[in-house]
């Protein structure tokens, strides 16, 4: 038509980064120049573009290009959690490791709601995430697995470098680092072990101040890429309560609700055991040994490479932090005495009611801790199917309550804990809370439940819930003798057992 002008095509800006992984030795010789390419585009029959800055780019000569191993990311939902594998390849196609990862699905799903729109070439729906929980739960991993995932150039940052005493000079340094990011976009930006940063030092010293600083930037940043769209995620993990973080930094449109990564259920560290060629009979020993004891997934990662090395595992209590998700293994559900305890004590004390009301605060008195604690665990976990996280200890409390909350679990907690910690749990915990102990907790009110009686009525059942929780076993006729037993001595042999693993009956 006279007069209409054709639109005209706004070309993309020339690469400023390539990277071409190859999974064959040989590699290009021959680029595609002059051309517009994206990660996943093929350059010869055995590499692709990994990552290139922009995306997509205008490939020219001047553009500077490297070329990487092939890594293949894949991720697979599992019941309760995700497995991502991560294959390494080198230059001769062939696979050289591949590493298991398990994260649990409301973990996994959160943070993809937030980064996945940057695996279509839009913006992330928050352009920070911050990952807190225990340490060796998979936080400084999952920062680091996710820009492989979404394809994003890396920038690394550390407290060394950026924290100066001389004056601006580290404003200087954050600014060069964010500029870093913005140039090689779509990017990730990584902040492990940020605590320095998510919740600086406020003391009278200087570099308190300068880290006051530093943060006010990092929030600029965040709401600046919000505001305009970039495609720079920007990540932290760190070993710090969501309380202490700065509360500017937890609005949407900067980095939104902190994602909590939880210690390890019994799936994940089962899954994760069986992947790395543990055999299933002594995986599933392992698992339950390892969930029950609180160990991390680091942890896990040691107890196994000790076992594929000695033949042997040992867990180390040491590491416990004052909590641990619970369980009591699910195949003890074949056994009948067991099916009639946990069906007679949901009828009569309606655990399934206890476990969904947040309010609920439950003692269970006259059972010592030591029996009251697998066989509560046992009728949440395997008859109403909730998860269950044991606090004993109040050292790390705000990080039990993140992991409570975030599970949707009962916690079963044990009445000796501090008095005030008890009280405040008591009052202002959203959660349903199980006191056990053969003392009461001080100063609560709370429901009284006796399970004795229900138990001795059922002392196979009870037997075999105990002895399953704790890895003991007896023959049949000690287990005879057990259950002929008057009441009073039934239940001070069951707890012997449970502390020694073993009956000691005096000769005739």
């Amino acid at each position: 038509m006279a007069g209409s002008e054709s639109p005209t095509a706004v070309l993309p800006e020339a690469c400023r980064s390539v990277k071409i992984a190859c999974y064959e030795r040989i590699e290009p010789t021959l680029l595609p120049y002059f051309s517009v390419i994206k990660p996943g585009d093929r350059v010869s029959e055995y590499c692709v573009v990994k990552l290139c800055s922009p995306s997509p780019c205008w490939l020219v000569p001047m553009s500077p290009v490297s070329v990487v191993d092939y890594v293949e990311v894949n991720v697979e939902r599992l019941e309760h959690n995700y497995m991502v594998r991560v294959r390494y390849y080198d230059r001769r196609g062939s696979a050289t490791r591949v590493e298991h990862y398990v994260y649990p699905i409301s973990v996994w799903d959160k943070v993809m709601r937030v980064v996945s729109p940057l695996l279509e070439g839009k913006p992330p729906r928050n352009p920070g995430v911050i990952f807190i929980g225990p340490p060796g739960t998979g936080k400084s991993t999952m920062i680091r697995l996710l820009p492989e995932y979404l394809g994003l150039s890396v920038i690394e940052v550390m407290s060394s470098q950026v924290l100066s005493k001389w004056v601006g000079e580290s404003e200087q340094r954050i600014s060069m680092f964010f500029g870093q990011a913005e140039l090689t976009e779509p990017s990730a930006l990584l902040f492990d072990e940020g605590d320095w940063i998510l919740s600086p030092a406020r003391d009278s010293g200087g570099l308190s101040e300068v880290s006051e600083n530093v943060l006010g930037i990092v929030k600029i940043k965040l709401a600046d890429y919000y505001k305009y769209a970039r495609r720079v995620l920007v990540m932290f993990s760190a070993n710090v309560a969501e309380a202490n973080i700065d509360s500017a930094l937890k609005r949407e449109g900067r980095c939104g609700k902190p994602v909590v990564i939880p210690l390890p259920d019994f799936e994940a560290v089962y899954s994760y055991i069986t992947a790395v060629g543990v055999e299933p009979e002594v995986a599933e020993r392992m698992a339950l040994d390892a969930v029950n004891a609180g160990l991390s997934m680091a942890d896990v990662v040691n107890m196994v490479q000790a076992y594929m090395e000695t033949g042997r595992y040992v867990v180390e209590p040491m590491r416990y932090r004052g909590y641990r998700r619970h369980v009591v293994p699910s195949n003890i559900l074949r056994d009948a005495g067991v099916q009639a305890l946990l069906d007679a004590l949901e009828s009569a004390f309606k655990f399934t009611s206890i476990a969904e009301y947040r309010r609920a605060r439950v003692w269970v008195s006259k059972l010592p801790a030591v029996l009251a604690l697998p066989v509560v665990s046992a009728v949440i976990g395997l008859r109403v199917k909730k998860p269950v996280v044991v606090i004993d200890d109040e050292r790390h409390i705000d990080e039990a309550v993140d992991m409570v909350n975030l599970l949707g679990a009962v916690a079963i907690v044990h009445s000796n804990l501090h008095p005030e910690i008890a009280k405040k749990l008591w009052k202002t915990a959203d959660f349903p809370i199980v006191f056990i102990g053969k003392q009461p907790p001080q100063d609560v009110e709370f429901h009284e439940v006796d399970l004795t009686n229900m138990l001795s009525s059922h002392r196979r059942g009870a037997v075999r819930v105990v002895l399953s929780a704790y890895g003991v076993s007896i023959d049949d006729s000690q287990l005879s003798k057990l259950i002929a037993e008057d009441s009073a001595r039934f239940f001070a042999r069951l707890e012997e057992l449970a502390l020694t693993g073993r009956l000691m009956y005096p000769k005739p």
